[in-house]
């Protein structure tokens, strides 16, 4: 389980059906039970600026073209996660954690020794 891994979630929250999420916290590991997710969806959101466009392809294993929703942050039990449908690439990480950083107002300066 890492960074920028696609899995599926069923959250009675969201949604009733199993959807894809995205991992955005650094490599969780063993280290805690739980996750820290952005939920995705195929709502057309390019008018949205804390979303971010993502093309389904065999790599991420997305059956439709969607969005991360960065606003959506969720944490959940890892006993929550569904199967690894794919992965995104390093590019589309930086998009999302760019996204992230203003929605959250994380600045450079302030995560420096």
């Amino acid at each position: 389980m890492n960074r920028g891994e696609i899995w599926t979630l069923r959250d009675e929250g969201y949604s009733r059906k199993a959807r894809p999420v995205v991992i955005v916290q650094a490599n969780p590991g063993e280290l805690f039970d739980s996750v820290i997710l952005c939920l995705f969806t195929t709502f057309e959101s390019s008018h949205i600026p804390t979303r971010v466009y993502i093309s389904s392809n065999e790599t991420n294993g997305l059956k439709r073209d969607s969005f991360v929703m960065t606003e959506k942050l969720i944490t959940i039990d890892k006993k929550e996660l569904g199967e690894k449908k794919g992965v995104l690439t390093s590019d589309q990480m930086r998009q999302i954690s760019r996204q992230l950083a203003k929605l959250l107002e994380i600045r450079k300066e302030d995560t420096e020794a």
